[in-house]
């Protein structure tokens, strides 16, 4: 066999580098964003900005504001963060726009049926379920009840890494207050994550690892082939998947049998779609929807409410002003209080009817109900609002079109089958959008006269909009302005030294490695 002559290889390389160039610098010079290679597309770029891959994405934002296009093979995304754009995604032609998940994509195994994966028919029967109960007055006095009980924990916990001058993973503390009220709230189960001791829990490590594994297939376009082999990380991933299913069969079949011996007085979301899948399961299956239910659940708040929890007390650390705007604040909420208290005495005590620990800790909390916390705590909301502007908890939403379209604004062709990026972290740090200092941590701008008012959610899209605006918002919002009250009334933190903070790739923007490891200090 003759090999190839050296001037041929030649000439064929030449070749294929003259038609790369043209290609990149002259056939696609219509084309709004960044150039691609052939076949390859922008995949050197994803791999160049692996480890920041959000900040690489504001920087194409920056460049092709509102809106650009990149591929890697197989797939093509159009991202965009102008809000005119979201609208349309999100609300005006929300029909034409799904979540995209179906079997064989990369977050079916964990979610299943889900109401993060279906549309139509079963994700309107989900939202109904759901609407109920999030709704409810109920639902409301009780998760008030023990998102207080949960900040006495967690103050009990830090006062003793204060005594012992120890520093805490803000992190693990933000996931176990997530965990641990989604679990209760949503399935009426108190698992112990907030205890003292701050045991090890191995559902949460599995927790963790499906998530952190799921998403690698995002990236990964050769999943489904070591899925079907059950090799590397699939095989790890698999292992994970049928802890959880244990994990959450277990809790099911707990709140069925407790249901069961009419035990029904938790007014949790599992009790309320146990006795509507009596009526209509979303598949042939209703104990595996169940199970679907409950991990949709735990991915939809654990993760969101933990970031959100875990950046802001990061942002509040980098800003002593702030800070000192916050305690004031509630240092004036418990002066009211204590006049309040002494105005009254002797009337009946119109609390939440928990019995709260007499000291500091348990005269603070009792001030702390819906209305007090909603209506009085401007500046904390705002602070709140800000952080997770600047660190939005799902960094990125994405829709992909079932019938080709031209988004608004700018003329964009998206055609079926694309993925649609809307660009939250990027969207934040958009001049355009939030003005010249929209890299600083600035909580007036959700101040009006000094009351917290909220922006558009298609400016500020953490919660979505449209139809398919996050239903645990308020539920949310209300857990992490009683934690962060409790925690700032009495505490301070500073980074531990050497510690450096960095996100990693992922469903919701986590905190790399050590996760964000401070030191408390009492607040004198």
């Amino acid at each position: 066999m003759e090999l190839i002559s050296t001037p041929s290889l030649v000439t064929a390389v030449a070749s294929i580098v003259v038609y790369a160039c043209v290609y990149r610098w002259i056939l696609q010079r219509n084309i709004r964003g960044p150039k691609a290679w052939p076949v390859i597309g922008h995949a050197l770029e994803v791999v160049a900005h692996r480890r920041l891959i959000y900040d690489g994405l504001t920087d194409y934002c920056r460049n092709y504001f509102p809106t650009f296009q990149f591929r890697i093979p197989g797939r093509t995304f159009v991202v965009t963060v102008d809000p005119v754009n979201v609208e349309y995604i999100y609300k005006t032609n929300f029909n034409n726009y799904w979540k995209g998940e179906t079997e064989g994509t990369p977050s079916f195994d964990v979610l299943g049926y889900g109401f993060f994966n279906t549309h139509g028919d079963d994700w309107r029967k989900h939202r109904k379920v759901a609407s109920h109960e999030f709704t409810s007055r109920k639902l409301r006095n009780y998760s008030t009840q023990n998102f207080k009980a949960f900040g006495l924990r967690l103050c009990d916990i830090l006062q003793e890494a204060v005594n012992n001058n120890e520093p805490v993973s803000i992190r693990d503390l933000a996931c176990r207050t997530s965990f641990e009220s989604i679990c209760k709230i949503g399935f009426g189960n108190d698992i112990g994550l907030l205890n003292r001791n701050l045991p090890k829990a191995p559902f949460v490590e599995d927790f963790d690892a499906a998530s952190k594994l799921s998403v690698r297939r995002f990236i990964d376009p050769f999943w489904k082939i070591t899925r079907f082999l059950s090799i590397g990380p699939e095989a790890r991933l698999k292992k994970h998947i049928k802890n959880l299913r244990t994990f959450t069969r277990e809790l099911v079949q707990t709140r069925i049998a407790e249901i069961a011996a009419h035990k029904q007085d938790k007014p949790d979301l599992l009790s309320r779609y146990a006795e509507a899948m009596k009526k209509e399961s979303f598949t042939s299956n209703p104990m595996k929807d169940l199970q679907d239910t409950v991990l949709n659940y735990l991915f939809a708040a654990r993760d969101t409410t933990a970031a959100a929890f875990a950046w802001t007390i990061y942002a509040i650390s980098r800003e002593p002003r702030v800070e000192q705007k916050i305690v004031e604040e509630l240092m004036r909420l418990e002066a009211e209080g204590r006049r309040e208290t002494k105005t009254h005495e002797g009337e009946d005590d119109e609390n939440d009817g928990a019995d709260y620990p007499d000291g500091e800790f348990g005269d603070f909390v009792r001030l702390l109900d819906h209305n007090t916390v909603t209506t009085k705590l401007n500046y904390l909301q705002a602070t709140l609002f800000e952080s997770m502007r600047l660190y939005p908890p799902a960094p990125i939403n994405y829709r992909v079109p079932i019938k080709d379209d031209v988004l608004p604004t700018c003329g964009t062709k998206v055609k079926a089958g694309d993925h649609v990026i809307i660009a939250s972290y990027a969207q934040a740090r958009m001049p355009q959008l939030w003005g010249d200092d929209c890299l600083e941590l600035k909580p007036e701008r959700w101040l009006t006269d000094g009351v917290f008012k909220q922006e558009s959610p298609f400016k500020f899209t953490i919660f979505h909009g449209g139809p398919r605006l996050c239903m645990g918002k308020e539920s949310a919002t209300l857990l992490l302005l009683i934690t962060l009250a409790m925690i700032y009334r009495f505490f301070t933190f500073e980074l531990a030294p050497g510690e450096k903070v960095e996100y990693i790739f992922g469903i919701t923007l986590d905190i790399k490695e050590n996760g964000l490891k401070m030191v408390p200090r009492k607040r004198s």
